[in-house]
């Protein structure tokens, strides 16, 4: 009986990738597997050590289209692929997704799985889009499995022609890692010790926005939305949550002029949870997004959310029960989703109760992780 352990290899572009999806994972399957992650180290410095039980190999792999340099890592994985015998290859985000299919098919790995996030090219247009979608589909044709992190991204992938009917799927009901419903719980102790921090009063209204500082996120639509209701009404405020790679900060200080006074910002945290408590409501107003990890981890604490009417986030969000949707960048209607909510007490307990609900019902982190290992055992023992 063969008792040797199959070796995996994932590969990624950042560690903040694996912060926030993959780290329960990684060090599941370690226990049964020799896992080796391939990763680009000097990426989000600012992050701690990821800490597992595994192998990490740094690797020159760019987040940006750069031709030459992305021709070097390409070289550079089929090196690292042909030195080591894996026996399932899984990559995620679009630059992995299409390095690493590219290398592991010329490299002779059977078992490549690609999983999709969100498509850069979603929203974009004319050459850019053709390009991004392009790889996309090389990546889908490549890969010999394939798992989208929401129905509704599945079924764009298949109308959008980059996988064939069939050809993706999807576990349980979406999401890539679930939340962690201990974690992730109302805790009115330390709502009350944040806001003491940030300086906001017991009284206000505060809307969270957790995320990376981008456009592709939505953040200049929340931030004039946020301006105009500031204009007439001063209980909001906003929280915003995560790191500003586009260093638009102190532009939006400027913009909001004495609004901005109602405004904190807290770079990347580990502790996402301690700021949710802090706050009254959630806002994603992203442009594109696979799956909105971040509004089942406020469904979980019973804050509702505020999100675009897009693929990825309509999964995460049921329209008017357990949060609102609204156009994708459409400041007036995000705008009046806002006040809405500033405005209605009982919508919002009613919105986050129900939002505490579907986030027990099915995206509990342990029943989701182990879908996922369970998922990629049966790929192994094909």
């Amino acid at each position: 009986m063969n008792t040797a352990k199959k070796k995996i290899c994932v590969l990624a572009a950042t560690p903040l990738t694996i912060h926030f999806f993959l780290k329960s994972h990684l060090a599941g399957l370690a226990k049964d597997h020799e896992v080796t992650l391939m990763v680009n180290l000097s990426n989000d410095s600012y992050l701690p050590p990821l800490d597992l039980p595994i192998r990490i190999i740094d690797i020159p792999i760019a987040r940006k289209i750069s031709p030459l340099a992305d021709l070097r890592t390409l070289a550079v994985l089929m090196g690292l692929f042909r030195k080591v015998h894996y026996d399932l290859l899984i990559t995620v985000v679009p630059k992995a997704g299409l390095l690493g299919m590219i290398a592991g098919f010329l490299s002779g790995i059977q078992k490549r799985l690609h999983i999709f996030q969100g498509e850069v090219w979603a929203n974009r247009s004319g050459f850019s889009r053709l390009l991004l979608k392009s790889c996309d589909w090389v990546t889908a044709h490549l890969a010999s499995n394939i798992l989208a992190v929401s129905g509704s991204e599945a079924a764009f992938l298949e109308g959008q022609g980059i996988v064939r009917s069939g050809q993706v799927q999807v576990l349980g009901k979406g999401s890539i890692g679930g939340v962690n419903l201990s974690r992730f719980s109302p805790n009115p102790l330390v709502r009350e010790q944040v806001r003491q921090e940030l300086g906001i009063p017991l009284e206000a209204r505060v809307l969270i926005f957790m995320g990376r500082l981008v456009a592709d996120k939505g953040i200049y639509e929340l931030v004039e939305a946020y301006k105009r209701i500031s204009q007439s009404d001063d209980r909001l405020w906003l929280l915003l949550v995560g790191p500003d790679e586009e260093q638009e900060l102190e532009g939006f200080r400027d913009a909001l002029g004495s609004a901005g006074k109602q405004m904190r910002q807290i770079d990347y945290t580990s502790q996402p949870e301690q700021y949710l408590a802090a706050a009254d409501f959630l806002c994603l107003p992203s442009h594109r997004e696979g799956f909105g990890v971040v509004i089942i981890e406020a469904a979980a604490m019973g804050i509702p959310a505020i999100g675009s009417k897009i693929y990825g986030i309509s999964d995460a969000i049921v329209d008017q029960q357990t949060g609102l949707l609204f156009e994708v960048k459409n400041v007036a209607q995000l705008q009046a989703c806002i006040q809405k909510l500033l405005d209605n007490e009982d919508l919002r307990k009613s919105l986050g109760n129900h939002a505490r609900h579907q986030a027990e019902q099915y995206f509990d982190d342990q029943v989701v992780v182990t879908e996922y290992i369970n998922y990629i055992n049966c790929l192994l023992s094909r």
